[in-house]
């Protein structure tokens, strides 16, 4: 863990971050891998449907580029993309969990 002037910077910048929106493309774009033979857009579609708690119908319904999608989601999102980039942080190395961090 960071300390000093340094780690109040970094908390900032995350916190500015953690308050912007993401767009579902954008989420896509970084999270979802294009694969030959498989159909990008319902992967993006079952992605952010697994991520904001609702049906892959609903959220197909939000149009070819989600952008009836609801105010909220772009926050759901962020959220997720911060939870992910900090799977990838534990994932290297970079970031050790704690003993007692939840298991579930």
């Amino acid at each position: 863990m960071q300390t000093g002037s340094n780690s109040h910077q970094n908390n900032h910048r995350i916190d500015i971050v953690r308050q912007l929106p993401l767009e579902p493309m954008e989420y896509c774009r970084r999270w979802v891998s294009q694969q030959p033979g498989r159909n990008y857009r319902k992967a993006c579609i079952n992605a952010i449907a697994q991520v904001t708690g609702t049906s892959p119908k609903t959220v197909k319904d939000w149009g070819t580029d989600f952008r009836r999608r609801p105010k909220y989601v772009t926050h759901i999102l962020r959220q997720a993309d911060l939870i992910n980039q900090f799977r990838q942080l534990v994932a290297k190395g970079i970031v050790t969990l704690p003993p007692d961090f939840p298991q579930e």
